[in-house]
């Protein structure tokens, strides 16, 4: 618990070639801390738990699904998985990392806390060609699917 302890927060973050750092974001924790090749997200917790007094059973920690690239979807991430292995070239060329907590809901039939989070898929973005059309230039089409939205809620 010491050496948790002793993991302070970054205030300002810029690139360091020598040091990973990770973003943990969410329930009212915003902090940036450096991170080594070992850490898992057990450890995230522990510093979660020591430095905002969070139990674990009452958030989930969300990362990327599978190993980190641009769309990879998100997954609650499990305590025994390391940082470095899900986040790949993000940790070895030291970028900012990001896990993020999302709140779990209290069963009012057990009492035990369940997950609020839905894993989200892969997503690809459509090639160029495909992204847009003429249509997306008609600001009247545009105004009238954004009040149809509204209206349905």
């Amino acid at each position: 618990m010491e050496d948790v302890k002793s993991i302070e927060t970054v205030a300002h973050y810029s690139h360091d070639e020598d040091q990973a750092f990770c973003m943990l974001y969410g329930e009212g924790v915003f902090d940036t801390i450096p991170i080594e090749a070992d850490y898992t997200v057990g450890d995230m917790k522990l510093w979660i738990k020591c430095h905002h007094k969070k139990d674990d059973s009452e958030y989930d920690l969300v990362g990327p699904k599978g190993k980190w690239k641009m769309g990879a979807g998100s997954e609650v991430l499990q305590d025994e998985q390391v940082i470095s292995d899900f986040m790949g070239d993000r940790f070895e060329n030291k970028w900012l990392m990001q896990l993020s907590l999302f709140p779990k809901k209290k069963n009012e039939d057990t009492g035990g806390w369940e997950s609020t989070f839905e894993t989200i898929e892969e997503w690809v973005p459509p090639p160029p060609e495909e992204a847009w059309d003429s249509e997306d230039d008609d600001e009247e089409k545009w105004k009238a699917e954004i009040e149809k939205n509204e209206a349905e809620g």
